[in-house]
């Protein structure tokens, strides 16, 4: 499924679809002209970035308040908050996929938690409803999604797509098909319905219009969508954050451009927000008592840690893609290496400990065929992903190395 970062991301994206364009015929090609948009205030614009974000951080510290007080006196009351983090990767979705769907088969102490936070950037947040709901289900279905791509998910718009008024050089007409088909009104019911036990689903776009990230909780949404009876908002967030800016068409919800998340957060674990606002600040205000929380992040990683080394090309092409490519893969990185500081932080406070696991695509994996959305390519990385998962040795413990 779409998404930014997999190996070789933009130049195997983007050569597969300016190489499609090219051949195209133009007599079989459709002009699709992006619908000019109002302009708006500078200061307008900024102040609506900020309710947005007051919104969402009054709207998570709602929600957070019934978990926190489960983790205290619920059913186990054993002080801990599972929190799932599932990156970008395009079609190196299929991975983090069969992960969780072989590690839900685990039993014991190595058995998958409920997660009482999931959160998706990109392809991530493609996978993160599945995994929010968690049956074995869900997380079979979700792993066959990735395994049997379809040729219409990614169609481009022929040689007339290149003219710089187009929203986009392709457009994904089999993928909003197959997200329309799985996150159905029953599907955002039970969504909404895990929302109210204090449970949240996070995922995060990228506000073109602000130039900053701008998350989503969506089981709130879902909610919402339910109570409408119009889920196509639900779906709009999910392709807004899957969406290759300038490969893929942005979305636009309620007057405001978004595109992949990944482009300003290829991870989103919530650890840069005010100290105050940090789970075990508020954990150890609200219950003294109650003795130290502890947080555990599971972080999968849908790409390799390490940039696998090739020849550049000195084409405009190659040498952009790859700049992109490891200025996300390092940014990624870097996020995760700063999860591992907010854990040594958070307990050198005393406010309660953190512990960090990740997984990603082994270092030395490579595809066997080019392009994108190959069903060989992505049952491979499935297979991986199932035997890595199954395994609870497979979970890195420490920071990725610089």
């Amino acid at each position: 499924m779409p998404g930014l970062h997999f190996s070789d991301p933009l130049r195997r994206a983007l050569s597969v679809v300016l190489a499609s364009a090219l051949l195209s015929s133009a007599s079989t090609a459709l002009l699709a002209c992006a619908t000019k948009r109002p302009i708006v205030d500078p200061h307008e614009l900024t102040e609506q970035g900020v309710e947005r974000r007051a919104a969402l951080r009054a709207e998570l510290t709602e929600k957070s308040a019934p978990l926190l007080m489960r983790a205290a006196f619920g059913p186990n009351a054993d002080r801990t908050i599972d929190v799932l983090v599932l990156s970008g990767g395009g079609d190196y979705g299929a991975f983090g996929a069969a992960v969780l769907r072989s590690w839900k088969a685990l039993e014991g102490p190595d058995a998958m938690p409920e997660f009482d936070v999931v959160t998706g950037v990109s392809t991530g947040a493609l996978i993160a409803p599945f995994a929010f709901l968690g049956t074995p289900d869900d997380l079979v279905a979700c792993e066959q999604l990735y395994r049997n791509p379809k040729p219409d998910w990614v169609r481009t718009r022929g040689i007339l797509a290149l003219l710089p008024d187009n929203a986009s050089l392709a457009e994904v007409p089999g993928l909003e098909r197959e997200l329309r088909s799985a996150v159905d009104r029953s599907f955002a019911e039970r969504m909404a319905a895990e929302g109210a036990r204090g449970r949240l689903l996070v995922v995060n776009t990228t506000d073109l219009d602000q130039g900053r990230a701008q998350a989503f909780e969506l089981a709130s949404e879902a909610k919402r969508a339910v109570d409408s009876n119009d889920i196509e908002r639900l779906h709009l967030i999910m392709l807004a954050s899957a969406g290759i800016p300038g490969v893929f068409p942005p979305r636009e919800i309620d007057g405001t451009l978004y595109a992949d998340g990944g482009v300003t957060s290829n991870i989103l674990y919530g650890a840069p927000v005010r100290y105050e606002d940090s789970l075990a600040y508020r954990f150890r205000q609200a219950f003294p008592n109650a003795g130290p929380l502890k947080v555990r992040y599971w972080v999968i990683f849908n790409n390799q840690a390490v940039s696998p080394a090739r020849t550049v090309q000195r084409t405009w092409l190659d040498v952009l893609g790859r700049s992109v490519e490891v200025a996300i893969r390092s940014s990624t990185m870097t996020g995760l290496r700063h999860l591992y500081s907010h854990a040594d932080s958070v307990t050198q406070r005393g406010d309660g400990s953190i512990e960090v696991r990740w997984l990603a695509i082994p270092d030395d994996w490579r595809p066997k065929v080019e392009g994108v959305f190959k069903k060989e390519t992505m049952s491979e990385l499935a297979d991986i992903g199932a035997r890595l998962g199954s395994d609870p040795k497979s979970w890195k413990t420490t920071a990725p190395e610089q």
